[in-house]
């Protein structure tokens, strides 16, 4: 009255055709029957839930059901973060975790996992143009809400003196190298 195992299957019971989807005998059941009989093992494959907790955010994104042993892609809408100053970065198996997965990849675990959402704090490019001269300073990352020290490096032009720096290319200077950059 052993109970037989299969790699991604859930054992049903017993039946008496090899194609049958519902079992007509379970393991240490009755069997009445008086003739010679083959019994085969009815399995079912196993199948997962991969749900998204969207956290911070908001949207909706319906749970995913997975197959063992096949591979799905992963839904491919991004939630919303609720505060504008955050960005959704991708998903995790973990909710303080880093990014694991993006939108539309390929999931090939075989568990009910859930998608937790990560969000980041917004960065900018600060770009440097020597406007004509040479040696402007190269980029530089501000993270929303947080200050940033410009670079202290000056540019320079054959009978120019660097004055500082501008948000347009004929404008007053704005900031100055080494400055602190709030916007």
């Amino acid at each position: 009255t052993g109970i037989p195992t299969r790699e991604g299957y859930d054992f049903l019971g017993w039946a008496e055709t090899a194609s049958a989807t519902t079992a007509q005998y379970q393991p240490g059941g009755t069997f009445t029957k008086n003739a010679d009989t083959t019994l085969y093992a009815v399995w079912k494959i196993k199948t997962y839930t991969i749900t998204y907790n969207l956290g911070n955010g908001s949207g909706s994104i319906p749970s995913q059901t997975k197959t063992h042993g096949i591979n799905i892609t992963l839904s491919t809408t991004r939630p919303t973060p609720n505060d504008s100053a955050y960005e959704f970065k991708g998903w995790s198996e973990s909710s303080g975790g880093s990014v694991q997965y993006q939108p539309g990849a390929t999931f090939t675990k075989n568990a009910n996992t859930t998608l937790y959402a990560i969000y980041q704090l917004k960065t900018y490019t600060i770009t440097y143009n020597a406007n004509g001269g040479s040696g402007a300073p190269g980029n530089q990352t501000k993270t929303h809400g947080v200050n940033l020290t410009l670079s202290s490096s000056r540019p320079s032009r054959s009978g120019y003196s660097f004055q500082g720096w501008s948000e347009s290319s004929g404008g007053s200077v704005q900031y100055q190298p080494g400055g602190t950059f709030t916007k």
